[in-house]
């Protein structure tokens, strides 16, 4: 049953929560936790909808929550792609035939067994309810043998099927959801039920914070960390420090503070979420490359990391205009300073559009007299670089109001073209590099990176997708990262250096997915696989 707790309660459960321990010693695991009792974790909170394929709220975080309760065939570890509901896989030699075998005696949370025909009803019922998230149109069919095989078919070689579809994809129970005809809108809690680590028992929306109990039937064996809280925090570096956390993201500038601090351990991650101006490409004067050009010389990247991020350069890397974060192993580094600051050449890039300053007020206007006035959408977490680029675009006659919004408002506003510029971000760089394809028209969604129409740029993403060879594919990368930043669909400003800090008397587990993050590319540290094992892999 799904307990409700609201308001005052949640919260005094919690900080009183996060002076227990527990009792059980994580030594035999390997590496034990500090103390080595600690069998609960707290961690910052915030509302990340409910957690179903169908209602999470599709940001990183979202899906992690997602992640806990429901499983997928494969899985990531440190390194990379591991088994998980498949104890093994393999692939016919024209790359169109997968055939997974599961593990026998996988149960439901309730009790009912997990077989094949769960996995072909997953990709159907996702075919016929589509998640943004999710991108199946790969997939033709799925064939059950017996209970406890599943065989895929490709409508086309995909090169990242392991990672983008059997490695995201959570497996629904038929049992709870074939009947449902209404998925989006069905947040009931009996519907929360998958085969993962850990079960619901605890959602509260309005104060952001959920509770979870370990799964004592799942199939890997009772997790070692027996319940898992995301604690409804204000700031949650404040909230470390004072011990109602176990971690907390925590700026480049206070990293000398941590390090001196003898109660804590610090974490870096790799740099895969990039930080965008976003241009709305159905509207003048974005809709001109030449524009999206100028602006891009604008904008002195370096300067607006140092004004804006807390560290500077140290907390930060500067944006790529061919899309991929310099951390990747498919970054293409011949084209970082290919949009240098130089404003004298982004007036004549105006110029050669059309706009220019006529009437000397410091205010360009197109040939129809029209000022270059502009809304720019931000949330106040990026207020300082909004206003960084404010002032920068008024160096070269564009004027913007900024309006501060909350990303749920701002997210709904991109996806649904009511915008002009946006600084919006997101993750999964760190992956297969048709991740540029993914975000850059494969996904409708509020975090894609806009749609190049360059015909040449489509073909080389479809070869992209569909060939296997290692230096075919390095050479394709690079030459989509060149048609993207020629094309200019957005403007990546930075990618952030992500730093954690930790507790390791309560848990010291903490570490970074490879291959680019959980799921398709979520760059955040919580890997269900450190809960399960209590205990770095």
């Amino acid at each position: 049953m799904i307990l409700r707790l609201v308001g005052a309660a949640w919260l005094a459960i919690f900080l009183l929560c996060s002076c227990s321990g527990g009792g059980e010693s994580f030594s035999e695991a390997g590496e034990g936790s500090g103390t080595g009792d600690a069998i609960e974790i707290h961690l910052p909170g915030g509302d990340w909808g409910m957690p179903t394929p169908f209602t999470f709220y599709p940001r990183g975080m979202g899906y992690v929550h997602l992640s806990l309760i429901y499983d997928t065939l494969v899985w990531k570890d440190h390194q990379g792609t591991i088994p998980w509901l498949a104890k093994n896989w393999e692939c016919s030699q024209d790359g169109l035939v997968w055939t997974f075998h599961l593990h026998p005696g996988v149960q439901w949370q309730d009790g009912k067994p997990l077989t094949a025909r769960d996995v072909r009803f997953t990709f159907d019922y996702l075919k016929r309810y589509p998640v943004e998230w999710f991108s199946l149109e790969k997939v033709r069919d799925v064939e059950v043998p017996n209970d406890l095989t599943a065989v895929f078919y490709l409508e086309s070689p995909y090169a990242p099927f392991l990672n983008q579809i059997a490695g995201s994809v959570p497996i629904l129970p038929e049992h709870i959801w074939r009947d449902v005809s209404n998925p989006r809108e069905t947040s009931a809690p009996d519907r929360v039920v998958g085969s993962g680590p850990y079960r619901l028992v605890q959602y509260d929306k309005a104060q952001g914070a959920y509770a979870y109990d370990a799964n004592p039937a799942f199939f890997l064996g009772e997790p070692r960390v027996r319940k898992l809280f995301f604690v409804p925090v204000g700031d949650p570096v404040a909230a470390l420090e004072r011990g109602v956390v176990a971690e907390a993201t925590v700026p480049a500038s206070l990293l000398a503070k941590f390090r001196e601090d003898k109660r804590f351990q610090l974490l870096s991650g790799p740099s895969y979420w990039v930080l965008n101006l976003q241009f709305n490409l159905n509207r003048f004067p974005f809709s001109e490359v030449q524009v999206r050009h100028a602006l891009a010389h604008a904008v002195d990247r370096k300067a607006l990391i140092e004004q804006s991020v807390p560290g500077g350069l140290e907390g930060a890397k500067p944006g790529n205009p061919g899309f991929m974060s310099p951390d990747s192993n498919w970054y293409d580094p011949s084209l970082k300073d290919l949009y240098s600051y130089d404003p004298v050449r982004s007036r004549e890039l105006l110029e050669m559009a059309g706009i220019g300053d006529r009437n000397e007020d410091g205010v360009c206007e197109d040939s129809n007299g029209k000022p270059m006035q502009f809304t720019l959408l931000t949330t106040s977490s990026y207020l300082r670089e909004a206003e960084a680029l404010q002032l920068m675009l008024r160096k070269i006659g564009f004027t913007l109001d900024l309006k501060s919004l909350d990303i749920k408002t701002l997210d709904a506003m991109v996806r649904e073209g009511r915008f002009d510029l946006a600084l919006t971000g997101h993750g999964g760089l760190g992956g297969d590099p048709s991740i540029i394809y993914g975000f850059g028209g494969a996904r409708d969604d509020p975090f894609s990176a806009g749609m190049p129409k360059d015909p040449e740029y489509l073909r080389t993403a479809e070869l992209l997708s569909i060939r296997s060879d290692p230096a075919e594919r390095m050479a394709l990368c690079k030459t989509m990262q060149q048609l993207y930043a020629r094309e200019l669909p957005v403007l990546p400003l930075y990618y952030p250096v992500w730093f954690i800090a930790y507790r390791p008397d309560v848990f010291q587990g903490w570490f970074y997915t490879g291959e680019g993050g959980i799921g398709i590319g979520v760059p955040l540290p919580y890997n269900k696989l450190a809960f399960i094992k209590g205990r770095k892999p």
